[in-house]
């Protein structure tokens, strides 16, 4: 490059650094571009520095970076004509962008811009050599940004899938392990913090009356608690100066999996390297890993309350708790809801369940039933039911049924493998008519009726499969799980009063029928008559065992 003396120029050195650069390198380190293109202007006196603009951590793909607007904004109120940039990849790698920048818009604004170590100079680059090689050096670039993109994608999705943690900063309750900042340890403080909005919520408190208690007694909301520890945490919910605790940040850890130890990883992701605009991804593409870490919360209190926020739980008329059985009580006659009604009486009021359906478009039987009625069968079929768990857990214990357990998975999949062979023979026999017609063999109306009496049979052969699968699968869940849900209904053994927590633990919906008749589906009742139908077969082997 030769000196222009003829002309001094305002100039402004560009830096740009992105977080797949990394910062081993010090000719790639902010630092390192600092020093190059000052003394790059210290050779060249007609480049008189006039500021230096840094971009640390943002990438080359596009040109949306802070640093970068404010010194074109400069470059347009005049007071720069003139950039320099380490070499054309700090300026950016997409090459239709960069193209556009030095071969259109700084020409138009009359900036010169040079790249160093590219030895490029647009006030000498005239040359039909620099027509063809700068915009080459761009697509260079940009393949190297996407590939380097695509690398750093599916780093980041072999992390997800084998549990590590990639976010920046830990979930409230949690806090990075210093040794691996991909495991995620329990922060005491901010773990009961989360233990008491579970709790609050399966007592029946709304989300609102959650918050309001949090905030009332000064516990800092999960921004406040990070910046106290020392984190540079923000976040886009923030929308007060002053931070109080909302519903929907209570609803957000009452919703989020990483209490019980699991972590849901890759839900968002961008369409690709040059748009950075989030799109959701199918819940089937996360990458969804148990066990990564301690839990805080129990799974079942996790899932009891799932349930509960899926359910309409209106607050009670203090506005403090839900109702013990609210969004919870249904009609037996048409399924509906069952809603509360206040009768008002000369001493008191009356409260009484009654068939919404009936009350509001007289669709169904007139019943209904007390409150305080309800809550008393309630809690002797509950005390009942709890107990007869409690008998069938100990009998199980006593008696051995793994051997039969794994015995019957193993039947229903010779009998799933022999429909399939089956399936398998039809498909054979539908392959091989149009053979046969073409050979002769058979006629044309005989070629229909076997291929609809193949399909026909093949078809109700699929049916029988499926019904086995469904059965198998549901056989492994139950072999899987175990009866770790009858330790929910044997803490309870002494139960005396209903309370919300109790209720929507153990009870899936209570049905209500017109002769006043209550029936409870109780949780895990599939898992308890497989259970029970187990032990009956096990029990019907003992005296053959004996007698052999």
């Amino acid at each position: 490059m030769t000196e222009n003396t003829a002309k001094v120029w305002n100039t402004c050195g560009y830096v740009r650094l992105s977080r797949e650069d990394g910062d081993k390198e010090e000719s790639n380190s902010v630092t390192g571009q600092k020093d190059l293109i000052r003394d790059f202007m210290s050779r060249h006196p007609e480049l008189r520095e006039c500021g230096m603009k840094v971009d640390d951590g943002f990438t080359g793909s596009n040109f949306e970076r802070p640093a970068f607007q404010e010194m074109m904004a400069e470059v347009k109120s005049g007071k720069i004509n003139c950039i320099v940039v380490k070499d054309l990849s700090r300026f950016g790698r997409e090459h239709l962008d960069a193209g556009e920048y030095i071969e259109r818009i700084f020409p138009f604004l009359g900036v010169r811009f040079i790249a160093i170590n590219d030895h490029y100079d647009s006030l000498h680059s005239h040359a039909e050599s620099d027509e063809l090689i700068v915009p080459f050096k761009n697509l260079i670039n940009e393949a190297y940004c996407r590939d380097i993109s695509i690398k750093i994608r599916s780093q980041l999705e072999i992390k997800r899938r084998r549990g590590d943690f990639i976010g920046s900063f830990a979930v409230f309750g949690y806090k990075k392990d210093p040794d691996d900042h991909h495991k995620l340890l329990v922060d005491d403080y901010a773990a009961d913090v989360v233990r008491d909005i579970f709790r609050w919520k399966l007592e029946g408190v709304s989300a609102i009356d959650i918050a309001d208690r949090l905030t009332a007694t000064g516990i800092p909301t999960p921004m406040e608690y990070k910046q106290s520890i020392g984190l540079r945490y923000t976040n886009a919910f923030r929308v007060k100066e002053d931070s109080v605790w909302s519903a929907g940040m209570v609803l957000r850890i009452l919703k989020n999996p990483v209490y019980i130890g699991v972590l849901e990883q890759g839900r968002v992701t961008t369409p690709s390297y040059k748009v950075k605009r989030l799109v959701n991804k199918p819940r089937e593409e996360w990458a969804v890993v148990e066990g990564c870490h301690e839990p805080i919360i129990d799974r079942f209190d996790f899932e009891s309350i799932q349930k509960v926020l899926a359910m309409d739980t209106r607050t009670s008329v203090s506005g403090k708790a839900v109702e013990t059985f609210s969004g919870m009580v249904y009609c037996g006659e048409c399924g509906g809801a069952m809603i509360r009604k206040t009768v008002p009486s000369t001493k008191k009021k009356y409260v009484y369940y009654v068939c919404a359906a009936h009350k509001n478009e007289k669709t169904c039987f007139a019943h209904s039933l007390r409150d305080a009625a309800l809550d008393e069968i309630v809690l002797e079929a509950l005390k009942q039911h709890i107990q007869d768990v409690i008998d069938l857990s100990d009998l199980l214990e006593l008696t051995d049924t793994a051997k039969l357990q794994q015995a019957g998975v193993q039947k229903l999949k010779a009998r799933f493998k022999k429909k399939q062979a089956e399936i398998d023979r039809y498909q054979t026999l539908l392959r091989s008519l149009y053979e046969n017609l073409t050979d002769g063999i058979i006629d044309r109306e005989e070629y229909r009726d076997f291929k609809k009496n193949y399909t026909k049979r093949r078809e109700e052969v699929e049916e029988q499969a499926d019904a086995i699968r469904e059965e198998m699968n549901q056989e492994m869940v139950n072999f899987s799980e175990g009866r770790g849900w009858m330790e929910q209904f044997r803490k309870h053994r002494n139960i005396e009063v209903l309370d919300r927590a109790i209720v929507v633990s153990l009870i899936e919906r209570i049905l209500i029928f017109r002769d006043r008749r209550v029936e409870i589906v109780y949780r895990w009742h599939n898992e308890f008559q497989w259970q029970a139908d187990l032990l009956a077969k096990a029990q019907q082997t003992l005296p053959e065992k004996e007698a052999i």
